[in-house]
This record gives structure tokens, sequence and C-alpha cells, in this order.
């Protein structure tokens, strides 16, 4: 068990190299058999750690190496986001909300409840929409669009209000401009008489592993407070994307 782990081990390290990544390559320079080795290959490619290249005959590493260290990024983001938050809800007086991936979903994570009797709530733990919801939107800003896919699912998209977008070609231009401004916006798409600012929060990787909102019933959050809400969001979730990233 133990030399077939340290086998694995130095295969990992090997395709990280991007050295001896054929299958034979590989055998060669990990001292065993072909078959040996594509044993162990399989298992690596079943839990997404390799996956092989049928054009060139190569193993590369996987999604999941990337998935583990954005889980970990993820599994510190509550701790580490409280100060944002804080600030964030001592300034608005808004609802503050958190959101993390895991396992390909986005999910509600962690929340401040807004100073006001009438407030827009959410229930941790549930799925977050990411077509219809600034969160989702942001942390789609952060990803290539070849990824979006996996987390929107097929089109049309579940219709919440009347002005969710229910295809790309209608959230594509919301996904543009939260790149642009670094923070989306969530108008009424998924709650009647609701606004939302968000930007994501990027791990070590680069990648997003959760984000940030501001949520507040649409007439206490005007059009002109837009920017700056969206602004002091995008420079707080900067920061625990540093934390995050620098291990501080």
């Amino acid at each position: 068990m133990s030399g077939s782990l340290e086998r694995a081990l130095d295969a990992l390290e090997l395709l990280a190299e991007g050295r001896h990544t054929t299958l034979a390559g590989l055998a060669r320079r990990l001292g065993a058999s072909r078959a040996t080795v594509h044993r162990l290959l399989a298992v690596l490619q079943e839990r997404g750690y390799v996956r092989h290249v049928p054009e060139t005959h190569e193993y590369r590493l996987g999604p999941a190496l990337t998935d583990l260290v954005a889980r970990s990024d993820a599994g510190s983001l509550v701790s580490l986001a409280e100060p944002a938050m804080a600030a964030l809800s001592t300034l608005t007086g808004e609802t503050i909300n958190l959101a993390v991936l895991r396992r390909g979903r986005i999910v509600w994570a962690d929340t401040v409840d807004a100073v006001h009797a009438i407030r827009l709530t959410t229930t941790l733990g549930e799925r977050v929409p990411p077509h219809a919801t600034a969160i989702g939107k942001a942390i789609l800003a952060a990803l290539p669009e070849s990824e979006w896919e996996a987390l929107l699912g097929p089109e049309p998209y579940t219709r919440l209000t009347e002005a969710t977008r229910t295809t790309l070609a209608t959230l594509r231009p919301d996904i543009k401009a939260a790149r642009a401004d670094g923070y989306a916006l969530d108008q009424e798409e998924s709650e009647l008489g609701g606004v939302c600012l968000a930007a994501a929060v990027l791990g070590r990787a680069g990648r997003p592993v959760g984000a940030i909102s501001v949520s507040a019933v649409a007439v206490r959050l005007p059009r002109q407070r837009w920017a700056q809400v969206g602004e002091a969001v995008r420079e707080w979730c900067a920061q625990v994307s540093e934390r995050i990233q620098t291990g501080t």
C-alpha cells in the first residue's frame, strides 16, 4: 500500500513538472511495469487527479487537484470573511451574505442580518442560483466561459422573477459588466423588490472560492449608491483574497 501511494505521488510530481507524461515514460521513470503504472493512472484518472489526452497519448494533472486547493480555501473563507462582512454591515446597515463553492455548486455559507425590520433573507446551506444572483454572476465573471455551463446547467435557466436572465445571451452582458466593474449586480432578478451587489473572493490558484454580497430592499439602495457600495464590496473581497493567497 505504501509503495503504491509513493508511486502515485511520484507520478503526480512528474506530471506537475511536465516530464515523462506518456505511459512508457512514467513507467520508466518510476521503475515499474507499464501494466502497474497503467492501473495506478486509471485510479487517479477515475478520481479526477489525472486526465488522459488521447491525441498525444500523454497524461496531465486533472481538475481534482485544483478542487482540493479551492475546497481548502473555501473552508477557511467563513472565518476570514467575518471582518469584511462586519465592516460592510456597518457601512450599509443591510444584509451581508457569504457564499462558497462546494463540489461544483455555490451555496450560502454565512449571513449578517440587516438592521431593518424589512430585509432580504437567505437560508444557509441552500444552493445559490448562479444566473439570478449578484454572487453567482461575480463567481462566473472570475471563471473562464468554458466553465460556466457546469454551474449554470442547461438553458433556459429557472425564472424567479420577470427580470431573471433565462438564457446565456441575456446573462452574458451582466457577467461582462461584472468583470469590468469588479462587482456584479442583481436587480430584482432573484427576488421582487430586492437589489444586490457582490464581488468574488479568489483563492491561492487565482480561482473563485466564494463571494460576498450586500442585499437590500431596492428603495433603500437607490442606483446612485450602487457604485459606492459595489466598490466597497470589491475592496473588502480583494483584502480577503489576499489573506487567503498569502496565508496571513
